[in-house]
């Protein structure tokens, strides 16, 4: 079982967005209950990754042309200690089937956007705290 790494009081949630309209709403919605960090691209959120410990990851599926969210939690997995690391699929696809998909590929939640704080809070302490 994953055991989190940082030592704040809030869980810390790396949250990897590249549209700058919904960087803010993360910021937005998720401020006060955890201590969140926006990045909009995949060597940003590598680059943290390599500096700092979060307890959950937030991935936008639709990064760029080069690269998804999919993409970017195999690379993530890969590093040392981030394994087990709990992440959520942000994205677009909501079409039957797209969630078994994205679990099939390693995340441990889906939210389709639109999203509200309740989708993403609800996501996020399943993480942290599995049935």
């Amino acid at each position: 079982m994953y055991e989190p790494m940082s030592n704040s009081e809030s869980p810390r949630i790396l949250a990897v967005e590249d549209n700058s309209e919904t960087q803010l709403l993360l910021e937005h919605l998720l401020k006060g209950s955890y201590d969140v960090e926006v990045v909009p691209g995949v060597e940003d959120a590598l680059e943290a990754i390599d500096t700092g410990s979060f307890d959950v990851l937030l991935l936008d599926i639709n990064l760029s042309e080069d690269q998804t969210g999919t993409d970017l939690l195999h690379l993530i997995r890969d590093r040392d200690g981030m394994a087990g690391v709990p992440a959520v699929a942000l994205t677009a696809y909501a079409m039957p089937g797209d969630r078994e998909d994205f679990l099939e590929e390693g995340f441990n939640e889906y939210v389709s956007k639109p999203f509200t704080r309740t989708d993403l809070t609800e996501a996020i302490e399943n993480t942290l705290n599995p049935a």
